[in-house]
């Protein structure tokens, strides 16, 4: 995969399709093949989209020193400017998600339309489920439903093997999670302009959905979708689900 110099970092990044731009952020931890390749390759039917991996994940640089979860935006801006794109849609999930909204408050020149997936705001206004199973590597458990896991454990263990490579670990991973700790945006929901829809899986252990229930309330306008027997991945569970309500809401 191609590398670009963005800023003091060397990132790692993808593009699939053509059309409008859409840039997609990853959580806590994973690279971005951790979006599996059944949804991007949906969205990449309508849109050009762009994976990458965050700083101190994947094939990204590790960062040198502390950082919070609005540098981590000022890289995804800063990713679009290397590659020649004034504007894009920008959907992130869970970490992810947290990046865009700071990527929604500081860089809203180069935003048209956002997508919050399973993400909070962070402060005082959120609710953070048992997240533990990350550091032990228990990763399925966290992503998905009993059910679902149940039907597909040979796929999801040839997955995580292939993944979890690429994952943060040690001091990488603590500096994305002190970054997380930085993420409050309780009082500045209400200055998002952009167009913003807001998707949560309705079993989400790790960030409940109720989360997704107070952004939606808190920024002008936004539009909410919650996706039956689905937990934290639910665009690797229910891909063809989540890519129709993402192109229906960028349509």
């Amino acid at each position: 995969m191609p590398i670009i110099k963005v800023g003091e970092i060397n990132v790692n990044y993808q593009i699939q399709g053509k059309g409008e731009p859409l840039l997609l952020i990853i959580g806590l931890s994973f690279s971005l093949l951790d979006w599996g390749t059944v949804f991007p390759d949906l969205l990449a039917q309508h849109y050009k989209v762009i994976l990458f991996d965050n700083r101190d994940a994947g094939e990204t640089s590790q960062s040198t020193q502390p950082y919070t979860i609005a540098q981590m935006a000022a890289d995804a801006a800063g990713l679009l400017n290397a590659l020649g794109e004034p504007k894009a849609h920008v959907f992130g999930v869970s970490m992810g998600g947290m990046i865009a909204q700071h990527f929604a408050l500081n860089h809203a020149d180069k935003l048209k339309q956002l997508i919050l997936g399973c993400t909070a705001a962070g402060g005082d206004c959120s609710e953070f489920g048992d997240v533990s199973g990350l550091l032990s590597g228990n990763l399925i458990d966290l992503l998905f439903t009993p059910k679902f896991i149940q039907s597909h454990q040979p796929d999801l263990t040839n997955f995580l093997q292939t993944t979890a490579p690429l994952h943060s670990h040690g001091t990488a991973l603590q500096r994305q999670l002190q970054a997380m700790s930085t993420h409050d945006t309780c009082d500045l929901l209400g200055n998002i302009t952009a167009p913003t829809l807001v998707i949560t899986g309705d079993q989400d252990p790790v960030i409940p959905p109720q989360n997704s229930d107070r952004l939606a309330q808190k920024i002008p306008g936004a539009q909410q979708v919650t996706i039956a027997d689905a937990s934290h991945g639910f665009c690797f569970s229910h891909p063809d689900i989540t890519a129709t309500t993402v192109i229906n809401f960028l349509n």
